[in-house]
């Protein structure tokens, strides 16, 4: 069963924006997952897809992992050019809601076109950003309800612990920036960061 793997983020320039979106697929239907080369022009450090340095290339706009113990195949790329339409109506719902709320905890929703999700949505403080926070949402989405509801533990539980990752390690960032008062003296100056700037995790 097809299941895709979206993080999320609201863009203050470009609004709710797919970061990364990782899928599944076999060896004979890879070819149709890969992006070919796409403009970035319409993305900023904050909702740019960034992979790790010992992925380096900058033009690098898959990555390819494989499960040792079968042949499934996983996917990365900045957005999915399968769902592309599908997922993006799915971002704007988690991101652009009025009742969205950012508490860490599962969302469960889903039709028959748009398939069945369970959305974890959440916050990292940024003294430089919007309302002093940036906004996140994971989201699990498989075209089976049975799957979805089948696997809410496992989803939800791994979900949790990477929120609580980033959570933390952004915690750690706030606690040294307190102590340095230059963000304080130059004003509040609105720019883009990615998550690898927010949490000074080059990987």
């Amino acid at each position: 069963m097809s299941f895709s793997i979206t993080l999320a983020h609201f863009c203050d320039k470009h609004g709710p924006k797919s970061i990364l979106c990782t899928q599944t697929t076999t060896v004979d239907q890879v070819d149709q997952f890969i992006l070919p080369s796409f403009s970035k022009e319409s993305y900023c450090k904050s909702c740019l897809l960034m992979f790790p340095k010992s992925y380096s290339g900058e033009n690098l706009t898959t990555l390819r992992t494989q499960d040792p113990k079968s042949e499934d195949i996983f996917i990365t790329t900045q957005y999915s050019g399968v769902k592309f339409r599908l997922l993006n109506s799915i971002v704007r719902k988690c991101l652009s809601e009025e009742s969205t709320v950012y508490d860490s905890k599962p969302m469960y929703f889903g039709d028959e076109f748009r398939g069945y999700s369970i959305t974890q949505s959440f916050k990292i403080k940024d003294l430089e950003a919007r309302g002093s926070e940036r906004r996140y949402s994971f989201i699990v989405n498989s075209e089976s309800e049975a799957a979805i509801l089948q696997n809410w533990d496992l989803i939800v539980e791994n979900i949790t612990v990477i929120i609580d990752y980033l959570k933390e390690s952004s915690i750690k960032i706030e606690l040294q920036n307190s102590k340095n008062n230059e963000i304080f003296l130059r004003g509040k100056v609105q720019h883009s960061k990615s998550l690898i700037e927010l949490l000074s995790d080059d990987e």
